[in-house]
């Protein structure tokens, strides 16, 4: 089944559908909306960080990876 087909048969359901499932599908778009800000945020920071040469070189990174653990 394809996601517009889906998308058709839980939108002709959801006016029947009790509440539990109702609070159940809502966490889970708020969880998915949340997690998508967030991935977002953090890429839209990286590339500031980027673009403001805030970057590791390969040698910094191995200098700071090279200390763990001991």
């Amino acid at each position: 089944m394809k996601a517009v087909e889906k998308r058709d048969f839980i939108h002709s359901h959801l006016h029947d559908a009790d509440e539990s499932v109702i609070n159940e599908f809502y966490e889970i778009l708020k969880k998915e909306e949340a997690l998508r800000e967030k991935l977002t945020k953090r890429a839209e920071n990286s590339e500031k960080d980027i673009l403001s040469g805030k970057v590791f070189t390969r040698s910094d990174i191995e200098q700071r990876t090279n200390n763990i653990g001991q």
